[in-house]
């Protein structure tokens, strides 16, 4: 066996061992995505037929082929298992696989394959290599599967469970700085990015007091106001919103049990309408073939790359099958009102918005008056300043550790990333008289900004609508209405994998419109 060969070999069970570890994640994914929303404990009691109570072995969980092997009903009991739990782990698998290879098997330069340098999808910091940067992936990962597991939840309930935002979080705030200060110990600095200044994530820098300062003093305060919280001197925002949401359902006749049981199952003589299936499915896909291949074909010669054309042609595909869709079938009946009665059309109708984001002003006061103390504590740990001998910047005479330098760009990414979306909750609902934004969106998004920083996390919120517009109009091709309520989580969590993956672009653009000589470069 040759060196190529035993490479190929060695990249090939590297990819292996990263799909079944993702298509494990995703098999507890399933098990919080079932389990969560109902309030159940998601380890106890062990996997389960919901029907007739049978205890899955270690063969029938194995992920995606557990359920091929079953082919997809229960051994006992013959009842169907939902092809969801298959499809959810292959898809992880291969996001795990994706970000893998992407990250630390494509070369760091001139990768070049179907017209496309997939080397500028790598960050900067994986040219490391796995070894020495592990930590960072590993919350990488586990931001990107708590997104896919809020993604499918907040689609369905429009609530977002805030321990899946909590744990990338933590994990955030655990890796970054802990391994920034095994690797000051080892005394050997990542190679391509600014020692003591740059990380995986933005940070203040080594001479950045005051912004450490303030961070750390916001956190701090944010730290103060839940102990607050907890002892009852601070009341929660939207406390009575669920008796409110009982005594109007109510009233308008409606059984509120029925608002949260799951939706019913067609009669055991509802046509299944196969060919219908299978007609839209071959549209789907006929369409968005067809729309690569010439978005493939096209953008070549307009000195873009083909692989992006095609990707065009994908999303361009998608509402095109639902308008031939709608045109095959004939004019559909009017439509009715597809939020009455949803947790969207309750949500909107509370009428004392303004008065409980009241609350959640004075819960951020002591964030706020920490951040200014602690931004005038850091102006003097930093001084005497003096002058960077090549640059002639001011800097500090003395330096951040850089393990405190990365916690606080990890505090930064966590308050930019939530107060952002915290910032037009508020405002938006004091302006309007109804909640512009969910919690769970500010804590999604927080979470996001604790594992690839503040950077990411605010480009992310300003991507999302663009998601958010996209999906309106594939809505509108597909059902003739794109008026339906959605949660915003699932824009903000797509947009999050929009701007890890296309850092590049966004290093250009941003670079052409600022007036920039080249593109910008973010960490």
């Amino acid at each position: 066996m040759n060196h190529q060969m035993l490479m190929a070999f060695f990249a090939a069970t590297q990819v292996l061992f990263a799909f079944a570890f993702g298509s494990c994640v995703g098999s507890l994914i399933n098990v919080l995505v079932y389990r969560m929303p109902l309030g159940l404990s998601v380890v106890s009691p062990p996997s389960r037929c919901p029907k007739c109570d049978h205890l899955l072995s270690w063969r029938e969980n194995i992920p995606v082929f557990g359920w091929l092997m079953l082919r997809g009903k229960c051994r006992f009991c013959k009842n169907p298992i939902s092809p969801e739990y298959p499809i959810v782990e292959a898809i992880v698998g291969l996001v795990f696989v994706g970000f893998y290879t992407l990250w630390f098997l494509v070369p760091d330069r001139n990768a070049d394959w179907l017209g496309f340098d997939w080397s500028l999808i790598k960050p900067e910091w994986a040219m490391n290599g796995f070894a020495r940067t592990w930590p960072v992936f590993v919350a990488l990962l586990m931001m990107v599967s708590a997104l896919i597991a809020m993604t499918i939840i907040d689609a369905r309930t429009f609530t977002i469970p805030l321990a899946l935002a909590w744990t990338p979080t933590l994990v955030g705030f655990l890796a970054h700085p802990l391994w920034a200060a095994w690797v000051q110990i080892r005394g050997k600095p990542w190679r391509h990015v600014a020692e003591g200044d740059w990380w995986a994530i933005a940070t203040p820098g080594v001479s950045g007091w005051p912004i450490l300062c303030a961070s750390l003093g916001a956190i701090a305060g944010l730290l103060i106001s839940n102990a607050l919280l907890g002892l009852g001197l601070l009341r929660r925002s939207f406390a009575d919103y669920d008796e409110w949401e009982t005594k109007a359902l109510a009233e308008a006749g409606i059984d509120p049990d029925a608002q949260t049981k799951p939706d019913a199952a067609p009669p055991p003589d509802a046509p299944t309408q196969p060919d219908g299936r299978a007609r839209t499915v071959g549209v789907v896909l006929a369409c968005t073939a067809g729309c690569a291949v010439a978005g493939a074909w096209m953008m070549p010669r307009l000195g873009l790359s083909g692989v992006v054309g095609a990707l065009a042609g994908v999303l361009a595909g998608v509402p095109l099958a639902g308008v031939i869709l709608r045109a095959i079938a004939g004019t559909p009946p009017p439509p009715t009102d597809p939020d009455e009665g949803s947790p969207a059309e309750m949500w909107i109708q509370y009428p004392h918005a303004r008065r409980e984001v009241s609350k959640e002003l004075l819960f951020l006061a002591p964030c706020l008056a920490l951040a200014v103390v602690g931004w005038l504590i850091g102006q003097r740990l930093g001084q005497p300043w003096g002058q960077h001998p090549v640059t002639f910047a001011l800097v500090a005479s003395k330096p951040i550790p850089l393990w405190l330098s990365v916690l606080g760009g990890v505090c930064m990414g966590y308050l930019a990333g939530g107060g952002i979306v915290w910032a037009i909750r508020i405002f938006g609902t004091l302006g309007f008289g109804k909640e512009a934004m969910g919690l769970g969106d500010v804590h999604l998004l927080a979470a996001v900004g604790a594992c690839v920083g503040w950077i990411d996390a605010v480009l992310a919120f300003f991507v999302a609508p663009f998601i958010a517009l996209y999906i309106v109009l594939v809505q509108t091709c597909w059902t003739g209405n794109g008026r339906r309520a959605m949660p915003y989580g699932p824009y903000l969590a797509v947009a999050t994998l929009v701007v890890v993956l296309g850092k590049a672009a966004f290093e250009a653009g941003l670079g052409r419109m600022f007036g920039a000589p080249g593109s910008l470069n973010f960490p």
